[in-house]
């Protein structure tokens, strides 16, 4: 995991890429559904993917999924 203070930039790419994959899932970005989606993006963020197109719609490794339990 790499650990450090996310950038303006980071966290303008994240929100790009949380949008993304709201519209690519057809949920809400207000809804709770986002909200679990936002974890998993900044885990694999965390975990080094940091490519918006990816973020945004490349699937969530079993492994981001169970680890929010």
């Amino acid at each position: 995991m790499i650990d450090r203070t996310l950038s303006d930039e980071d966290v303008e790419l994240l929100k790009r890429a949380l949008s993304g994959r709201c519209t690519h899932l057809g949920i809400s970005p207000e809804g709770a559904a986002a909200q679990f989606a936002a974890g998993q993006l900044m885990e694999l963020f965390q975990l080094g993917i940091i490519d918006e197109q990816e973020l945004a719609k490349g699937p969530i490794p079993i492994a981001a999924v169970g680890s929010q339990h």
